[in-house]
């Protein structure tokens, strides 16, 4: 059996960074911004409107679309607002969760290379645990209907495998999370505290290599770090937009996973970091 790599990431080529992109502005005299005015002028905008569109975003700020994607990642990054499909919206506004119908379109080529190289960690007769996040759910998808034991909190991954009769699904109860289509809770906690499992597959919304992971609602973090708890292997699934990232609660350090799988758009220093952690006294 081939032992698995403990950082896994895809051949396709990175994204370019960004740099101090100069448009032309709205404001009077038509003065050209630096990225730090645009991306202000985006916060004001965002909060005057409730919501804001890439493409109506680049026509009033003279820029391409590829611009104010990378303005836009910037801000969700710091925790001025969250990433959409085409968008954005105030953080506020879904509770510091994005909803599950909108992780799901988001980044989504990344999340399906991820997803194919975690398939490579799947072996005939794992028991296996899922959390909610949308990429193990892109994971969910291309199983193989063969003998599993999939073990989650997410409504959403029950009914993309019901029709693979060789899996055995176990779904704990507790409170629906409708935005996240998660159950969540003391009762789904301790739901999970029954179970062991050989192999996790997770993911987060930030990834801080000195503070760790984290999650903008502590009742997801909390679910998180039950299934770490029960856990022989953790993999961490995360695409280049969650590096760097701070959500608003931290649930492990980045050193609790064991294999990180993401895109090739990821950063070398973010991957230099885990490695170092790992080199310097693997789990925490």
């Amino acid at each position: 059996m081939r032992r698995p790599n403990p950082l896994s990431r895809s051949d396709a080529p990175a994204v370019p960074g960004d740099s101090a992109y100069v448009g032309r502005g709205h404001r009077a005299g038509n003065a050209r911004l630096l990225a730090k005015e645009r991306q202000r002028v985006i916060v004001n905008q965002l909060r005057d409107a409730g919501s804001v569109r890439v493409a109506e975003l680049a026509r009033t700020l003279n820029v391409t679309e590829e611009t104010i994607r990378r303005d836009l990642e910037k801000l969700d990054r710091e925790g001025k607002l969250v990433r959409t499909h085409g968008g954005a919206m105030p953080l506020d506004e879904i509770g510091g969760e994005l909803p599950f119908t909108v992780r799901s379109i988001d980044h989504l080529e990344a999340k399906r290379e991820i997803a194919r190289t975690a398939l490579q960690h799947v072996e005939e007769g794992d028991v296996l645990a899922f959390d909610a996040s949308s990429t193990a759910y892109e994971l969910a998808r291309i199983l193989p209907d063969v003998p599993l034991t999939v073990i989650t909190n997410s409504l959403a991954i029950p009914i993309c495998l019901w029709k693979r009769t060789q899996i055995r699904i176990v779904m704990c109860g507790g409170s629906l999370d409708a935005p996240s289509l998660s159950f969540v809770g003391p009762l789904a906690e301790e739901f999970l505290r029954r179970f062991h499992v050989r192999k996790l597959f997770f993911s987060t919304k930030g990834i801080d290599p000195e503070r760790g992971l984290s999650v903008g609602a502590d009742e997801h973090a909390r679910i998180k770090r039950c299934m770490l708890d029960f856990a022989d292997t953790r993999y961490l699934l995360a695409d280049h937009s969650k590096f760097g990232a701070k959500a608003l609660v931290y649930f492990a350090g980045l050193s609790e996973a064991d294999h990180v799988i993401t895109d090739a758009a990821t950063e070398p220093r973010w991957l230099e970091a885990f490695a170092s952690l790992k080199a310097g006294g693997g789990r925490t």
